[in-house]
């Protein structure tokens, strides 16, 4: 793997990191501390994908129902799929590993999934930066199935975007 300097290594740690986390807020952290290097260089990858906004969806499960969802002050980015069926998969209390876990305990009862047309300047990630950047080699370096990894984010079809600051109203309920 040659070696990434600069703001592409930037870019790449963190994207690395929001996309399988080991630690569950070092992304943010990181994006806190170097936002507008990241921000310019998703731009020019963007540019190079000759990207169009397009909606996205994101599933969600939730303790109490809502009709807009305020942003989470917690969070600077939220993961968003193109596929709408992606987002019905997180948003089904008795999906996505309610086998193993009691998600209306842990979660909640309610799903929704939400619906975004995001700028071209609110994203940070976009799916075909995986066959930009060595995502493959870097996860399989640090012990994991690279290759099966970087699959699933394709089949996923991932869009990182910035936390927007006004409320999400296109909301439906699961």
């Amino acid at each position: 793997m040659n070696e990434m300097v600069g703001d592409m290594k930037i870019y790449f740690n963190w994207s690395l990191n929001a996309l399988v986390p080991f630690n569950s807020r070092a992304a943010d952290y990181f994006l806190i501390g170097h936002k507008q290097v990241i921000i310019s260089v998703a731009q020019r990858l963007l540019t190079m994908i000759e990207f169009t906004p397009a909606d996205i969806y994101r599933g969600i499960i939730l303790r109490e129902e809502i009709t807009i969802l305020e942003p989470h002050k917690n969070f600077e980015y939220l993961s968003f799929s193109e596929d709408y069926s992606v987002a019905n998969h997180f948003a089904d209390v008795n999906g996505f590993g309610s086998d193993v876990v009691d998600i209306k305990k842990q979660l909640g009862t309610h799903g929704y999934i939400i619906k975004h047309r995001p700028d071209i300047s609110e994203i940070l990630f976009h799916h075909k930066f995986l066959s930009m950047l060595p995502y493959t080699e870097a996860l399989s370096r640090i012990g994991m199935d690279g290759a099966g990894e970087v699959a699933g984010l394709r089949r996923q079809k991932e869009i990182m975007i910035l936390q927007p600051k006004l409320p999400f109203t296109d909301i439906t309920k699961y």
